[in-house]
């Protein structure tokens, strides 16, 4: 059988310069990926920070006013992050003059849920159980108000057990959750 006069692989020339062209290929493709991540980043929302998070699975610590918080993104709205903690759900209000920092405590290798992200904090609260007791935290009250919560369109009011009725505009509340005791 003759060999194919056209067929190079075999050239003592050619080996070294393929492994390098193949480098160089290889090195061009991960500086593109390093760019297109890059631009993703930059052009990044905080809503799609936090979708991102959530799919992920991520575990972060939100402090909030005084308050920290740790658990896994449940549901985001423009103006709600919702975590599921150890304890139960806590509906961060997301709005101007509630001071909100957020650290990525754990990014696992899987896990993560695909959650509503359309929830606004107001509807969040609305569909609370009106007959659970709940702590609503604001800058006056970093440490919670405690009590049963009636959600308004506009303002919450809260009635604790020794008969005292707190009513706070929905704008001041920095967060809600079931009372921890």
């Amino acid at each position: 059988m003759n060999a194919d006069p056209h067929d190079l692989s075999g050239h003592p020339d050619l080996g070294p310069l393929g492994a390098r062209m193949r480098s160089e290929w290889a090195q061009e493709q991960d500086d593109a990926a390093a760019d297109a991540r890059e631009q993703f980043q930059r052009h990044q929302s905080f809503r799609d920070w936090l979708i991102a998070a959530m799919h992920a699975g991520d575990r972060l610590a939100i402090t909030v006013v005084d308050q920290r918080f740790s658990g896994t993104v449940e549901e985001i709205g423009d103006d709600l992050i919702a975590l599921r903690a150890m304890f139960g759900r806590i509906d961060i209000h997301v709005a101007p003059g509630i001071p909100l920092q957020i650290e990525l405590e754990d990014h696992p290798k899987s896990g993560g849920q695909r959650g509503n992200t359309d929830v606004s904090f107001a509807a969040a609260l609305a569909a609370r159980d009106p007959e659970a007791d709940m702590s609503i935290g604001t800058g006056s009250h970093p440490q919670g108000i405690d009590g049963v919560m009636t959600a308004g369109s506009d303002f919450v009011i809260s009635k604790a057990k020794a008969g005292a009725v707190t009513v706070l505009p929905m704008s001041q509340i920095a967060w809600v959750a079931n009372r921890r005791t």
